[in-house]
Order: structure tokens, then sequence, then C-alpha cells
């Protein structure tokens, strides 16, 4: 099976920005980097709103595997 490689996306934004985007994230049950892909999606792109919600389908959620 052929994955897509992963990449690091980096935003310019103050401490404050980042921390409180942190707690809206979280208070939404999802992580930082949950919350911002799924902001990218709302931004009217089919492609990229399909690829985002086919990554966060795929993608292994946090913590120890299930049995």
């Amino acid at each position: 099976m052929n994955t897509p490689k992963q990449v690091k996306l980096q935003i310019d934004a103050t401490e404050a920005i980042r921390d409180r985007a942190k707690a809206v994230a979280y208070t939404r049950g999802k992580n930082l980097n949950e919350f911002v892909l799924e902001a990218m999606a709302k931004q009217g792109d089919a492609e990229l709103t399909e690829q985002i919600k086919k990554y966060l389908a795929e993608k292994t959620k946090p913590g120890r595997p299930q049995k």
C-alpha cells in the first residue's frame, strides 16, 4: 500500500492565538491539527474538502491501539 508522505504545515501566530485555538479545539473534542484542517475544508474548494475528509477518516487516532 502506498501511503502519502506526511508533511509539516507551519502557521505564524502569537502564542495567545495558538493557546486559544487549542482551547477551542479541545472543547469541541478535537486536537489543534483536526481543528485547523476542518477550518480549511470549509473554504469552498471541493477537492481540498474531499482530501481533508479522506485524510481525517484514515488517520489513526491518538492513544493505544484497540485490540
